[in-house]
């Protein structure tokens, strides 16, 4: 786990040094910087030692005969496979470094290396032969990969942040991307907030090459998560997938994602997904370092949704023997934190639970470890969502749901106002549109209208209507198939990549500490993309399949437990606490990408109960607090 950065063009090579630094907290047990003056190529590297912890790993690594160079950031966990495949072919490599298989493959098959590993990574490989720069990022976008394309020429890092101190790049906010921000609170697809960069979509890769009139790229779609195959009659199904078939698939994916030449530890909120990988972990005689759990001090919890997870990881723990760190937050420490989230992401994302991730991962640092393992994914792969409930109940109330959906809102009008209030009108209002319009809104916080109506006119004026992002490309993809699975299908693009796997690596890698996501395996994708949804869920249970794989090894009320979300009672805390900070920010002359008297309304009708408005509210005050950030 690492940072990397380069570029392609016409830049100074001190711009190498800079991305060193810039990208430091990434990877604190070493650096390296390599250039080629007369290409206009330079790649840098941040190292955070976990697989051969020696120096024959340190990069950028130069292979093959020194005709490549790469510049690497992840883990290939079937490195030790692919080792004797390219023996055979007759390539010398350190073979006990993952990195030292990128090129050899590169090499051998090209482009089509990509379907050869499993991991996470993103990476570069620059061709001296060929004057070519290859780049890639895995298949679900666990590890981030930003660039931009400039009359320069081109330029790449594992963070937004890097790429600031380069000469000539557009910074202009991107309305495009502010206006989805608004929508969803993270920004989807392959737009930023910045005008001038991108990142590059999961399972794609693309190859740079410098000519007249600069840096030409081309590029493609190496991975798309399977489905079940369509046949006239619909979905087929393979009905012999059990329960004890998924914990097998699962246990293998946990084990050889353990490969590691540091200690291991593990989150461990007392949720099914992270007290699974414990129990996996164990059941596979890994030494589990430590594990780790937040532990909530401060009002409005329950309220909001959220519940105390401490004692279920107490159970967990004391079952396997694991030493439970519990890393205590309170609330007006993370409020006074909220300003800082902006930068730790590079993009302003309206949600709190970075900063637990961050807490534990310095937690664990300060213990010695710098490996933990994650149960991010667990609810995207296994259906634990409540929006995945709503698409069972959907179906289940066929012809119905039109009227269900007006009878409820009428009930919500009627409720307290709080947690069951709020989730009675998300659901009326999900049961209410179309499939198509469900599969985009289950992921929305706001209309577009809404959204759009914040934006200062001078944006709002640069926004076209039906932008298309990649939730509307996983809509179109997965036409046919099982609304359950399409929403499945969904979350693999702009839900997973662009929010939860985002601040994971970003919260985790500033405390230098990598985490890995099994319940992203490609494997496991694959082994749940043809197991019918009725038995995935089965009824309105959600994750049902899987908590049945896990009855013998975790204690009931884990498995039955509800879902409780990872973060905080911003509502209370915001129009309580924290109203002073969100005045100062948003009154006090820092909004100038919004219109003024739309937002002072809207924080009006929040503080009034009138609308549920505080996670937008949030997001204004991330995005004033992310401007000028990133210089």
């Amino acid at each position: 786990m690492c940072g990397i950065a380069g570029f392609l063009g016409g830049f100074k090579p001190a711009l190498l040094e800079d991305f060193c630094e810039r990208l430091a907290h990434r990877g604190p047990d070493g650096y390296g910087v390599w250039k080629d003056a007369k290409a206009g190529v330079g790649l840098a590297h941040r190292r955070l030692s976990i697989i051969d912890l020696s120096n024959a790993a340190s990069q950028p690594m130069q292979a093959v005969d020194g005709r490549y160079v790469v510049t690497f950031n992840g883990e290939i966990y079937n490195y030790q496979s692919l080792v004797p495949v390219l023996r055979a072919q007759g390539y010398a490599f350190n073979e006990h470094s993952d990195t030292a298989v990128l090129a050899p493959l590169y090499d051998l098959y090209g482009e089509g290396m990509m379907d050869k590993l499993e991991g996470m990574f993103a990476f570069a490989i620059w061709d001296r032969e060929k004057g070519e720069l290859f780049c890639a990022r895995d298949h679900a976008g666990i590890k981030p990969f930003y660039y931009a394309n400039s009359e320069k020429g081109l330029v790449f890092a594992s963070e937004l942040k890097a790429l600031a101190g380069v000469e000539g790049l557009e910074r202009g906010v991107d309305a495009h991307g502010l206006a989805e921000y608004l929508t969803f609170l993270w920004t989807p697809s392959e737009r930023t907030m910045v005008r001038g960069v991108k990142k590059l979509r999961p399972g794609h890769w693309l190859r740079a090459r410098a000519g007249k009139g600069g840096v030409k790229l081309e590029g493609g779609r190496w991975y798309a998560p399977p489905q079940a195959p369509l046949t006239s009659e619909g979905p087929a199904y393979d009905g012999s997938k059990t329960a004890e078939g998924l914990r097998d698939v699962f246990d293998a994916v946990v084990k050889e994602q353990c490969v590691s030449d540091v200690p291991v530890g593990a989150f461990l909120s007392g949720g099914v997904d992270s007290s699974a990988i414990v129990a996996s972990m164990a059941a596979s005689g890994v030494d589990v370092a430590g594990a780790y759990c937040i532990s909530f001090a401060g009002a409005g919890m329950a309220s909001e949704g959220f519940g105390e997870d401490i004692d279920y990881a107490r159970e967990v723990a004391e079952r396997y023997d694991i030493m439970l760190s519990e890393v205590r937050v309170d609330a007006a420490g993370v409020l006074g934190r909220l300003p800082g989230l902006a930068e730790l992401l590079d993009e302003p994302t309206a949600d709190p639970a970075p900063l637990f991730v961050e807490d534990i991962a310095r937690a664990a640092r300060s213990d010695g470890l710098k490996l933990l393992m994650s149960g991010t994914g667990g609810d995207d792969v296994m259906s634990g969502y409540r929006r995945h409930v709503t698409a069972r109940l959907r179906q289940r109330l066929g012809a119905l749901r039109h009227p269900a959906a007006a009878m409820l809102q009428g009930a919500a009008k009627m409720l307290p106002q709080g947690a069951k209030q709020r989730r009675a009108g998300r659901l009326a209002r999900l049961l209410g549109v179309s499939e198509e319009r469900f599969l985009r809104e289950a992921f929305m916080t706001n209309s577009q209208p809404d959204a759009w109506e914040l934006l200062h006119p001078d944006l709002r004026a640069q926004v076209a209507a039906g932008w298309h992002t990649d939730l509307d490309l996983a809509a179109e993809e997965s036409a046919g198939q099982d609304l359950v699975n399409r929403l499945l299908y969904a979350e693999l693009f702009g839900f997973l990549p662009d929010h939860n796997l985002n601040y994971g690596d970003k919260a985790s890698m500033a405390a230098g500490v990598e985490v890995r996501v099994p319940f992203t395996d490609r494997r496991l994708l694959a082994w749940m993309a043809d197991v019918d949804p009725a038995v995935k869920m089965r009824g309105f249970d959600a994750k049902a399949m899987f908590k049945e794989s896990q009855k013998e090894r975790l204690p009931e009320r884990v498995l039955t437990r509800s879902k409780s979300g990872f973060g905080a009672p911003i509502r209370s805390w915001l129009v309580g606490d924290g109203r002073a900070l969100v005045e100062d920010t948003l009154m006090g002359g820092q909004a100038e990408w919004f219109d003024a008297q739309a937002v002072q309304d809207f924080w009006r009708r929040t503080r009034e109960g009138k609308v549920d408005g505080a996670y937008t509210v949030l997001a204004l005050c991330m995005a004033c607090w992310w401007q000028g950030k990133v210089k």
